[in-house]
This record gives C-alpha cells, sequence and structure tokens, in this order.
C-alpha cells in the first residue's frame, strides 16, 4: 500500500486525502489483511468484497476504481505452478468475471507480484497491438492470447499470461477525469 517507510506516510497520506485519523485506520486496515493473508505482498486483494470495502472506506475522494485480473483456467493453471515458491499467499479463483472489460495485457509473474509486457518494450514485437484509452490492449482476448504465443521466451525470464481487466466500481471523481466512459 506504501507509506511504510520513514517520511513516506505524510505524502502518502496526502495522496490519499486523509486526515490523520483516517491514515491511522488505513494502515491498521491494511496490516489486518496484510496479518489475516487477505491482502499479498504485490498490495492485491485476495477477496472482492475487501477490495470493495477499502474503496468504499478510504478512496472515495480519488480518481480510482477497483479492477479485478482474470484469465482462462488453462492459463491460470500456469500461475499456480509460478506461485510455487514464491512469497505470495495465494490467486483468487473459482467465479467468472462478469465486470465491464476496462481492456487486456499480457502479464509475467515475477519475484511476488505481476507485472506487464510493456515493462520489458514488448509492444514493439507485436505490430497488431492496438490500446484504448487507459492504456491496455483493445484486441480481443483471442488476439492477445496469439500476442502472448508471439513474445513467450522473451523480455523477463516469466511465463507471459494473457489477462483480463475488469472493472468492479467507479467513484464520481474517476468519471470526472475520464467522462465515465471507458472503452
Amino acid at each position: 500500500m506504501g507509506g511504510w517507510l520513514k517520511g513516506e506516510a505524510r505524502e502518502y497520506q496526502e495522496k490519499l486525502r486523509l486526515d490523520g485519523e483516517q491514515y491511522r485506520e488505513f494502515s491498521e486496515t491494511a496490516n489486518c489483511l496484510f496479518d489475516a493473508q487477505r491482502l499479498d505482498v504485490d498490495c492485491r486483494f485476495l477477496k472482492l468484497s475487501d477490495a470493495g470495502y477499502f474503496y468504499e472506506k478510504f478512496c472515495q475522494a480519488l480518481p480510482c476504481c477497483v479492477v479485478s485480473i482474470s484469465t482462462t483456467m488453462e492459463y491460470y493453471k500456469i500461475l499456480l505452478d509460478e506461485l510455487k515458491g514464491s512469497n505470495s499467499h495465494a490467486l483468487m479463483n473459482g467465479e467468472n468475471d462478469n465486470s465491464p472489460c476496462l481492456g487486456n495485457d499480457i502479464l509475467g509473474w515475477d519475484i511476488g507480484g505481476f507485472h506487464s509486457f510493456l515493462c520489458n518494450s514488448l509492444q514493439k514485437e507485436l505490430p497488431d497491438v492496438r490500446f484504448n484509452d487507459v492504456g491496455l490492449l483493445g484486441n480481443a482476448f483471442s488476439e492477445v492470447e496469439g500476442f502472448m504465443r508471439q513474445i513467450q521466451g522473451k523480455g523477463e525470464p516469466v511465463e507471459w499470461i494473457p489477462c483480463r481487466i475488469g472493472m468492479h466500481g467507479q467513484n464520481a471523481e474517476f468519471d470526472r477525469l475520464t467522462g465515465g466512459k471507458i472503452s
């Protein structure tokens, strides 16, 4: 969540637009979720309900939304193998993601967290990629699977996984900055 290092707390509190008491509660809530293994080392919530609660309680003044990362069972099984031996608690599973789609990405699991194929500038290998207004792939998931196969073995030494990014909520500030439209 950030703000744990000396001197960062005040800066993080200001970014979140929280007063001292709200920031204390924010920190305690994050620590409790982490201790309960419901907030992972990369600050990923493992339960949508926890993300929703955190969003409602602490993020109303920020232009943000709750997003999900999902993939098909075939790629989920690859991720489970990647998690073995990492310091991650787990991945959510078992639910279909019926949220509105923000776009797609190709993610790799590395040292306890996800990162995008963009971190390695691998989009240069893929002349047919299209990006939407929020910087995600605008191509259909089946096309993204093809892109993933083209970059496998390139960049970081990870298994690249095609992922769908969904949106589960947004606030008025997010709507104001984006016009409430995601395409």
